[in-house]
């Protein structure tokens, strides 16, 4: 086969190399995001890290601030993903009502997770412009995990005593706070029993037969 055909085969095309740029930028992002914070990571050394000019980084997102939100709605997107998943497995209501809630648990309590969404609550409350992005990615996370919960209640097996959006809120907010404690307080509240007290609550509220 001809070298300039495998050449044009391997070109990227225009779309394709931006959305290569934002996935590597979004990815070194997350990692200096993690070290440093949302006000001491700098946009400059990011791009320098990624490969790219600090043009590059501009072009791709308006500010560090709007860097800093990708990479908190790609994790989202995953978390949601996985959480997806599970409703589209073979298995019984209160099988997938468990997985769902051992997941739950599981992705709540991720050390990067929680020092992610802790720093975006603190600017959030530091800047209104940043609060606005904050409530906008926590009323969709809501919807989402509503659909989630909607989605199992269509089945007669599965019990809620509450609005699946009251359900969503009560659990993020326990989970979260209970969460951020642990890494505080290290061996005086172990991640075990930290995954342990999510769950109990998970099955207060909501079970299947």
């Amino acid at each position: 086969m001809p070298t300039d055909t495998i050449e044009k085969r391997k070109r990227l095309t225009r779309e394709e190399s931006r959305a290569l740029t934002r996935s590597r930028l979004i990815a070194v992002g997350r990692a200096h995001f993690l070290r440093y914070g949302l006000g001491g990571a700098v946009a400059e050394k990011i791009a320098e890290e990624a490969g790219y000019s600090r043009g590059a980084l501009y072009s791709n997102f308006d500010s560090k601030e709007e860097l800093f939100l990708a990479v908190i709605c790609e994790q989202e997107a995953h978390r949601f993903e996985v959480l997806s998943s599970i409703l589209h497995e073979n298995s019984s209501s209160k099988e997938r009502l468990r997985k769902l809630r051992d997941t739950f648990a599981d992705v709540v309590t991720d050390r990067d997770w929680i020092v992610l969404h802790t720093e975006f609550q603190a600017e959030a409350l530091r800047s209104e412009r940043i609060r606005e992005s904050f409530l906008k990615f926590h009323r969709q996370t809501i919807r989402d995990g509503e659909q989630l919960i909607k989605e199992l209640l269509k089945s007669s097996e599965v019990t809620l005593n509450m609005k699946p959006s009251e359900f969503i809120m009560a659990m993020l907010s326990f989970s979260l706070g209970l969460a951020v404690n642990q890494k505080l307080l290290g061996a005086e509240l172990s991640q075990r029993s930290t995954r342990a007290l999510i769950q109990s609550l998970f099955d207060d509220l909501i079970s299947a037969v």
